[in-house]
């Protein structure tokens, strides 16, 4: 989801001090007792909340299948190919709430992916800089994604990226990732706001409006492969961090092949405009 930027949508840790007030929060939860209190929450600015680390714990989840629930659940799997059989738990969460789970691209994710497609649940990928390993599973779970008659739940960030190519106003992905500093405040644990997937905390205001911009200008200034990439308006640097001489030819060939979906559904709608009726 999307906020203003003068607004921006914060991530708060059960633990912090800092209390967001009217402000749109995510509260980030690691244990039961935290999940079971901010289940209970009625303030209008809670937008969902964060669970890690209690997918192994049935009784956490038992707790948020009692009931009809207006709070819904992203579940962040630290090792999804070890934690995916946990999905199971799930289920009966997702008959009274929304859930989504998130996952990074390490070895053996695809378990996890093919597993929680199965279940009914949105998944969304978080790929960082994909080694070659994690491409290939990102290119099965893409064809998972395109093909599979079976998969109902959005895979993101396929399902996001699709749409930007068939024309729908998604924003980059940094929005997709729920990364752009601008729109979605994450804090570290020394209070300063940054990225999730970076240790450098952005201290100055500035650069939270303005990294994303920044930070491509920067990479083309510098040279990167970013300056004649078709895909730069949807990736805008995104996976030129941290490492800006990460390689992105195997991140290319997914984009092409969500390009190459893209034309064939807009192929296929044409040709049902253009059956007489």
């Amino acid at each position: 989801m999307s906020q203003e930027v003068d607004n921006p949508l914060i991530f708060l840790r059960a633990d912090s001090e800092e209390r967001p007030g009217d402000r749109p929060f995510v509260v980030i939860v690691r244990s039961r007792e935290e999940l079971s209190r901010w289940l209970h929450d009625c303030s209008p600015a809670l937008q969902w909340i964060q669970v890690e680390g209690l997918l192994s714990d049935p009784d956490a989840w038992a707790l948020a299948a009692q009931g009809a629930g207006d709070i819904p659940l992203d579940v962040v799997l630290s090792a999804p190919g070890s934690e995916f059989a946990d999905l199971y738990r799930l289920v009966d969460v997702l008959a009274v709430r929304d859930v989504r789970v998130s996952m990074p691209a390490t070895p053996r994710f695809l378990k996890a992916v093919r597993l929680g497609a199965s279940l009914g649940l949105p998944v969304r990928l978080l790929p960082g800089q994909p080694s070659a390993e994690a491409v290939e599973e990102l290119a099965e779970a893409l064809t998972l994604y395109l093909h599979d008659p079976m998969v109902e739940a959005p895979i993101e960030f396929f399902h996001s990226a699709l749409a930007w190519m068939r024309g729908a106003q998604t924003g980059s992905l940094w929005i997709i990732f729920e990364e752009d500093p601008a729109i979605f405040r994450h804090y570290h644990p020394n209070g300063q706001a940054g990225l999730p997937r970076a240790t450098r905390p952005l201290a100055e205001t500035a650069s939270l409006h303005d990294f994303v911009t920044s930070h491509l200008a920067r990479l083309i200034n510098e040279g990167a492969e970013c300056a004649t990439c078709p895909w730069q308006p949807l990736c805008q640097g995104y996976f030129k961090l941290p490492d800006p001489s990460y390689s992105c030819h195997r991140v290319k060939q997914l984009f092409a092949t969500l390009r190459a979906a893209a034309d064939e559904i807009e192929r296929d709608l044409a040709a049902c405009e253009a059956q007489p009726t």
